[in-house]
């Protein structure tokens, strides 16, 4: 089979981009998805790719590119995350989806904008990672900080009568434990209302220059990325002193589950436990059994989490590729959650 690769153009490609991904990737694949992560984007519009079967014309993968700009040592660079890599079933021999992966790579070093690029890779794109002589730069960690046991106990004692007492006894130690956090004096946190205003983007600009790398996050982007998500709500905790932000942390609940997509705290590790604290009290309320967090496995926040009662559990895998001269080691990267494709 011979497989052609091509950039697609995502005002005539788009319902042959909605339907490849939606066969191949993911349900969840629909206009308002393309509009929102292709189109919408504060940082500039998504590039694509179109794997097509050369005999039959039939579109059989796609990949793409979205737009980051990212403050490294106090400057502002620009790149891409890389992300909707699929292929199909039948094409899913190495050599269709190499093909596909070193196009799309290649095109990275074309573009003068894309001073680095990212990805949070599958198993089966780490391996053909692999083959084009690339490995996983970091993983992502997924903490998990326990919040009620209720589920717990029912599964271990398979009586609600047991399960009870024991749920109780379990939420009453995690809440003392708890305790030992920072109280929250001198903040005043409250979900914030309505979209993201200026003092966002003033609370960003004023951080001081570092050697490290993290992802632009203006009022614009915020809004994009998280309220106006299409999918997932989002909520924002907002920390004030005197009337003026001082951090913020974005989470979302899915079940009986919470993730926090990013936080900014600055340097201040007091200011981040009040917001965890904080959050961890409303979600208590709402029975919530778990809240995640997740950081690169050489994020020198991850120490912290742990004091705050965050476990490492599963792991998964993150390229970082630098087309030009620039460079930023492994560990000064400030990558989260919120900080993938979609």
């Amino acid at each position: 089979m011979k497989i052609i690769i091509r950039p697609a153009d995502l005002n005539q490609d788009k319902q042959i981009l909605v339907t490849t991904l939606r066969r191949y990737l993911t349900p969840s694949s629909d206009e308002n998805r393309f509009e929102w992560l292709y189109r919408q984007n504060p940082h500039g519009p998504a590039r694509a790719w179109l794997a097509e079967d050369h005999e039959g014309g039939e579109v059989v993968g796609a990949s793409a590119a979205f737009r980051r700009r990212a403050i490294v040592d106090g400057r502002e660079k620009t790149g891409w995350v890389l992300g909707d890599f699929c292929v199909a079933d039948r094409y899913r021999s190495l050599g269709p989806a190499l093909q596909l992966q070193r196009s799309t790579l290649a095109a990275m070093h074309d573009f003068r904008e894309a001073e680095f690029c990212y990805d949070f890779p599958s198993r089966q794109l780490t391996a053909i990672y692999r083959r084009l002589g690339m490995t996983p730069s970091a993983q992502m960690v997924r903490l998990a900080k326990p919040l009620r046991v209720d589920d717990k106990c029912q599964q271990l004692t398979r009586s609600k009568f047991l399960a009870t007492p024991a749920s109780w006894l379990g939420n009453s130690l995690l809440r003392l434990t708890d305790s030992r956090l920072d109280s929250g004096k001198g903040w005043d946190i409250a979900l914030h209302e309505g979209h993201c205003g200026d003092e966002f983007t003033s609370l960003m600009e004023k951080t001081p220059a570092t050697n490290s790398f993290a992802i632009q996050r203006s009022a614009e982007y915020l809004n994009w990325r998280y309220l106006r998500h299409p999918f997932f709500k989002h909520c924002i905790l907002a920390a004030r002193r005197s009337g003026e932000l001082q951090g913020y942390l974005v989470f979302t609940c899915t079940d009986q589950n919470a993730q926090i997509a990013e936080w900014y705290a600055g340097e201040d590790t007091a200011l981040l436990a009040s917001l965890v604290r904080d959050l961890v009290r409303r979600l208590r309320e709402t029975r919530t059994m778990t809240l995640s967090a997740f950081l690169l496995d050489t994020d020198p926040r991850l120490p912290f989490l742990r004091t705050m009662g965050f476990w490492p559990r599963e792991s998964t895998p993150v390229m970082m590729h630098w087309p030009g001269s620039l460079a930023v080691p492994a560990g000064e990267w400030h990558l989260m959650y919120g900080d993938r494709d979609s």
